[in-house]
């Protein structure tokens, strides 16, 4: 629990802190291609080098961690537990990360997860994000097999038709408002013929435990306050929703009727299984590109 909080705190935080800064360009819901530089001061700067890749990963300073933790021992554990929990569902429906060996992480932050993810000859482990303070540190942290790469907030990834055998985003599409389907049939697109799609997010059963279980917890206390009040004042008179957000993407808090999405996203791929509270108080869908 106490990293679930950490959690949320420093997310917001972290994704507000360009904002801060004065880069308003990402709270401009007009624009979608969007993404954090790795300088948000200058144009004019040098990239250093200041790792090198060896067979022992390194930890990422912990400015880097986006609020997942206080501690290395609860950082590394995290992503491990993560990794663990989604390859369990993917073994359950009769995957394996020995034949899943082309794989994104989409929204990786710092190798968070990836750096947990099995590894066997000849694999490709990808990461991308939107911030590019993230990629810079692991391409000069992580050596053979992983791979990173920057993204936008724009609903295309450099690879193509038909590369990956499994694509996961941990806590992303709680952050994507009206790009959510695009970036549904984007990710759809890279991956191969019976690959699968791994997605968390927020939904009705994230409401419910938010608004009980997390209700109480002083670091939590606000951001549930802050739900709480935007659901009653405009969600709980409404003839049903789609979806509510709150804020302006990439910093958006999404919360999606599950039936709604699922319904349209079945028309696409093959819905495998649904797992509340997968990803802490998020729910993980496991979805598969149909063969034909």
């Amino acid at each position: 629990m106490q990293k679930l909080k950490q959690f949320l705190k420093g997310k917001i935080e972290d994704r507000l802190r360009p904002m801060i800064e004065g880069v308003s360009i990402h709270d401009n819901s007009f624009i979608t291609g969007k993404f954090l530089p790795l300088n948000t001061s200058t144009t004019n700067y040098v990239v250093k080098l200041e790792n090198s890749a060896g067979e022992v990963l390194p930890v990422p300073p912990k400015e880097l961690w986006e609020g997942y933790a206080e501690t290395v021992e609860e950082y590394l554990e995290g992503g491990r537990k993560d990794i663990a929990t989604m390859l369990t569902i993917l073994g359950n429906a009769g995957a394996s990360s020995q034949t899943l060996t082309k794989v994104l992480d989409l929204g990786c932050a710092a190798g968070r997860m990836l750096r947990h993810y099995p590894s066997v000859k000849g694999a490709e482990l990808w990461g991308s994000d939107i911030n590019a303070k993230y990629i810079n540190w692991c391409q000069q942290s992580f050596g053979d097999p992983f791979f990173f790469v920057t993204n936008s907030t724009s609903p295309h990834l450099p690879f193509e038709d038909n590369y990956f055998d499994l694509v996961y985003c941990g806590s992303v599409f709680t952050h994507i408002t009206d790009m959510s389907d695009a970036w549904f049939l984007e990710i759809k697109r890279i991956l191969r013929k019976g690959g699968y799609a791994y997605i968390t997010i927020h939904d009705q059963h994230t409401l419910d435990v938010m608004f009980t279980k997390y209700k109480d917890y002083p670091l939590f206390q606000d951001f549930v306050t802050d739900v709480r009040q935007f659901y009653d004042r405009h969600v709980i008179g409404a003839d049903g929703y789609a979806y509510f957000a709150m804020h302006s993407d990439p910093i958006s808090q999404v919360f999606y009727n599950r039936d709604f999405l699922l319904k349209k996203w079945s028309r696409f791929a093959n819905v495998i299984s649904v797992i509340p509270e997968a990803h802490d108080h998020q729910t993980a869908i496991l979805l598969q590109k149909p063969l034909g």
